[in-house]
């Protein structure tokens, strides 16, 4: 039996979608037939479906999501994919209270404002869904960036809270924790690594984080952002009707809950 994923008649909103995760998040919802909303914090392009929106303003988000339904007159998928990594800790008291603010703004503030600003749009559907990417060191409390992992911790706890609020309205509300996914970010650890170990001062970002993975990875790889892509479009799909209230981990085994 083939199960294919239409999703032809929805509308889609993805957040932070012009780079990274977000971007592919984006082709695959296209791919699968959806009509896709990009909000994003950088400035408006070509692409008429691009608003510039920063998350962890409440005002920029209802300006935008003002826009968004008044010219698509509906939304059933709603994607919180903005993050931002925050400053490295290791150990966490080498932060300041300051270092905190924009990871929990972005991360957790704008999860709320989007989540809200889209509400009553989402609730008019007939199938709708919000997925929330999250991410491992919110199940694990990864030593790298303290500010990082409460976030997103916080986030896969308001994902819960979330959907019991909307379940009542056949809104459904899951979580996707990215295990270890290539980005620029790497280059920040391995350089503070470097600092006690020299030799991987001569190590390409690319080697230092294919060797971390099958390091730490039990299926021994790094996750793409497709893998990622690939479980937002389930989600967010007919497919999982009766899923809620779930964070899924998406990271080759490295949390084995």
């Amino acid at each position: 039996m083939t199960f294919t994923i239409d999703l032809s008649k929805k509308v889609a909103v993805v957040t932070g979608a012009l780079g990274g995760i977000g971007s592919v998040i984006t082709a695959r919802l296209r791919d699968a037939g959806a009509k896709v909303v990009a909000l994003d914090v950088t400035a408006e392009s070509a692409d008429s479906d691009h608003y510039q929106c920063d998350v962890a303003d409440e005002d920029s988000v209802k300006r935008a999501a003002a826009r968004v339904i008044g010219e698509h007159q509906r939304v059933d998928i709603v994607i919180n994919n903005a993050g931002v990594m925050g400053r490295l800790g290791m150990p966490f008291t080498n932060l300041s209270a300051a270092d905190w603010e924009t990871c929990w703004a972005v991360n957790v503030v704008g999860t709320f404002n989007v989540s809200a600003a889209f509400t009553d749009i989402l609730i008019a559907s007939d199938d709708a869904s919000i997925v929330n990417i999250a991410s491992v060191s919110g199940r694990t409390g990864f030593q790298t960036s303290p500010p990082y992992s409460a976030s997103k911790a916080a986030v896969i706890n308001f994902t819960q809270v979330m959907a019991r609020d909307l379940a009542k309205s056949d809104v459904r509300v899951n979580a996707i924790c990215p295990g270890m996914v290539f980005t620029p970010f790497y280059r920040a650890v391995r350089l503070a690594a470097a600092e006690t170990d020299p030799s991987l001062g001569d190590v390409s970002d690319e080697k230092f984080f294919s060797d971390k993975a099958s390091a730490l990875v039990p299926l021994g790889r790094g996750q793409e952002p497709n893998d990622i892509a690939n479980a937002a479009v389930f989600l967010a799909s007919p497919l999982a009707r009766n899923i809620t209230g779930q964070t899924l981990n998406v990271d080759g085994g490295v949390v084995m809950s």
